[in-house]
């Protein structure tokens, strides 16, 4: 039997967890680069993980990126049994869950390195985590303190409104 895509906050789904790794990285490097120059270039899918890709500097200096989804997990499997919700995050709820998943990525042992940089793709398709609004709640926090983790970023499904990625920068400590 042919496994079934997710039905809750599935753009970035796909059939297989590499490619869809380098997919949203693929996807993030674009929108760093439009937004904030970085010239990032290069994803590669990184054996063995962590981290899930790397990819290069201009100077071609390695970065390594560790990719992780921000999803409620609840609304995931209520949708996956036929109920249709959606999550409603409350203030403060997002900042918690993003600092959780970054103190798990930091925790983790990187292969394949040395790297220049050890940066965290958060990517979502959460319905009501609205960019603009997002970056207003996040804008004041500052995540860690981190020993590997250098840099964060929040991607955001395609908004055809703007033909973007939106993609926020947070601020690592």
């Amino acid at each position: 039997m042919a496994k079934q895509l997710r039905r809750y906050a599935s753009f970035f789904e796909w059939f297989d967890k590499g490619r869809k790794e380098l997919g949203v990285v693929e996807e993030l490097l674009v929108s760093l680069n439009s937004a904030y120059g970085l010239g990032w270039r290069a994803p590669t899918l990184q054996k063995p993980d962590p981290p899930d890709c790397t990819c290069l500097t201009p100077s071609g200096d390695r970065v390594a990126i560790e990719v992780a989804e921000v999803v409620c997990e609840i609304a995931t499997r209520l949708n996956a049994q036929g109920q249709s919700v959606v999550r409603n995050w409350q203030t403060g709820e997002l900042r918690t869950h993003i600092a959780a998943l970054l103190q798990e990525k930091d925790a983790k042992t990187y292969h394949g390195g040395p790297y220049n940089e050890i940066a965290v793709c958060l990517f979502t398709d959460e319905p009501y985590l609205i960019p603009s609004e997002v970056s207003q709640e996040l804008c004041s926090t500052a995540f860690g303190p981190f020993v590997q983790i250098n840099s964060v970023f929040l991607l955001f499904s395609y908004e055809s409104n703007t033909e973007t990625y939106p993609v926020l920068n947070l601020r690592a400590a």
